[in-house]
């Protein structure tokens, strides 16, 4: 498979095919995601340190898919993605209920629901996401596969085994997350909020999904994988792998 080695996001959409990938995607489409004039403010504003990841997860995404954005905290990913799926498709918001409650995101949560008529949001635990009455084409875990390890009762098995019988036969789940130091597996997940890929490459693996691609396109070989992921020396230059996951 090409690695998608540009960060630009108009190169990342245009000159990269990528063999997981289905169909064609119209550059358009993500700088329209980008340019929506609901976005909050807030949002907006984070763009420059995420349009790499955001253009790589939108390659897999096309009108009408069904599309479940886990621990969406207000939205981030949500507005990008219900822009990218259009008025024929879904997207899936869902946060703990302890998250909603402790960051007060209610408030933002219901904005983005009378915003966009095409976002459900879904307050349930990571182990226990209500199925959708159609399955989902794609779920995406951006930087929290490691926060599923830090909440109370988490089974990572049964996890991913409930998102694999949710998941449509050849969809389709994208992770990026933090790397912690090689062989450190869960160590760090509460500590720097980073996590082992070997951990998640065997979580998803014993639930039955195949690895179809590995990307280095978020790499920062300066990022020794030590400090906390909020720390300003490395906010937003952390250290990150991108994982796709296919169900047979």
């Amino acid at each position: 498979m090409k690695t998608l080695r540009a960060l630009g996001l108009s190169l990342l959409l245009a000159t990269t095919a990528l063999a997981v990938t289905a169909h064609e995607v119209d550059p358009k489409i993500a700088e329209a995601a980008f340019a929506a004039s609901d976005r909050p403010a807030a949002q907006v504003e984070r763009d420059a340190v995420r349009k790499a990841e955001v253009a790589f997860i939108l390659h897999h995404v096309k009108s009408g898919d069904r599309v479940l954005d886990m621990g969406a905290g207000q939205g981030y990913m949500s507005y990008l993605l219900s822009s990218a799926v259009g008025p024929t498709g879904t997207v899936y918001v869902q946060n703990p209920q302890g998250w909603v409650d402790y960051y007060k995101m209610a408030g933002a949560l219901d904005e983005m629901k009378a915003k966009r008529p095409n976002v459900q949001v879904v307050v349930a635990p990571f182990t226990a996401i209500p199925a959708p009455l159609k399955s989902y084409d794609v779920i995406v875990s951006s930087m929290i596969y490691h926060d599923t390890y830090n909440e109370k009762g988490q089974d990572a098995l049964a996890m991913n085994k409930a998102l694999f019988g949710q998941l449509k036969s050849g969809g389709l789940y994208i992770i990026v997350d933090h790397h912690a130091p090689a062989g450190s597996g869960t160590t760090a997940t509460n500590t720097t909020h980073r996590i082992d890929k070997k951990i998640v490459i065997d979580d998803l693996n014993k639930a039955g999904f195949l690895l179809v691609d590995d990307e280095d396109i978020l790499s920062h070989p300066e990022d020794k994988r030590d400090l906390n992921v909020f720390d300003p020396a490395v906010r937003g230059k952390t250290d990150r792998f991108v994982l796709v996951f296919k169900k047979p």
